[in-house]
């Protein structure tokens, strides 16, 4: 059904009230809803770090012990830790941090060197900040600005470097901007963050476009689990044909 609803308009308000939807499936669905079902996704699915962090608050404990070995464990608490920028990233970075970048892709326009660099010192994979920055929308880049600390200004950089409006020629503002900027407002920095390293671990961990639906037809799920593992599936749905 959530795979149907890329097609059948109306199919994704539907699913949202469904109490059986898992939130891994209403996000992969943000991508092809109408702004009021995004809103209902982000408010309704969105997690809070804090929740979050005291659900894991034992993990925290055996990890430590084990010395951060086990990867599946430093993959979780990647999610909710505090910090979202990329520190490494921004000391090699040919900008002097996230909204030097924002604002010289306001001036000169968004290049794909400058989405992916973006990307980097926000401290998500270039193929996440290219769909966040390529949705017609523009939810994801409140929920990018929210999470990462960019304050008003650097969402409207990100607006001009889409060369999107922000008046109309009477000098009124644009609706989709303010709609973005109503967005960004109702976005906690907790609930962005979570809801940015769902996005970035679900569309880049497996992402390679079709090779989840091309191993169903090959018969691979039989011997490879990865096939139907939660980011597979985001990504083959997000991606896909």
């Amino acid at each position: 059904m959530v795979s149907r609803s890329r097609k059948e308009e109306g199919l994704t308000q539907l699913l949202i009230t469904r109490l059986e939807l898992k939130p891994a499936q209403a996000m992969a669905m943000f991508w092809w809803s109408d702004r009021d079902t995004r809103r209902a996704i982000l408010a309704r699915h969105a997690a809070d770090r804090a929740e979050m962090v005291a659900m894991c608050a034992d993990v925290f404990a055996i990890a430590a012990k084990e010395g951060w070995a086990d990867p599946v464990a430093r993959k979780t608490l990647q999610l909710i830790e505090r910090r979202q920028r990329n520190r490494s990233a921004i000391e090699r970075s040919p900008y002097e941090h996230l909204e030097h970048a924002v604002e010289f892709a306001a001036e000169n326009g968004m290049s794909p060197e400058l989405v992916q660099e973006i990307g980097y010192l926000a401290g998500i994979k270039p193929v996440t900040s290219a769909k966040i920055l390529s949705d017609t929308g523009g939810e994801g880049i409140a929920v990018l600005c929210k999470a990462t600390g960019l304050k008003k200004p650097s969402l409207q950089n990100f607006w001009r470097a889409l060369r999107r409006p922000i008046e109309n020629e009477d000098g009124t503002p644009d609706q989709m901007w303010s709609y973005l900027e109503e967005t960004y407002d109702l976005l906690t920095v907790a609930k962005a963050q979570t809801t940015l390293r769902y996005w970035n671990w679900s569309l880049s961990s497996s992402f390679s476009p079709g090779s989840a639906h091309q191993s169903i037809l090959e018969g691979d799920e039989a011997n490879d689990e990865s096939a139907f593992s939660t980011a597979r599936r985001t990504a083959s749905l997000v991606f896909g044909n």
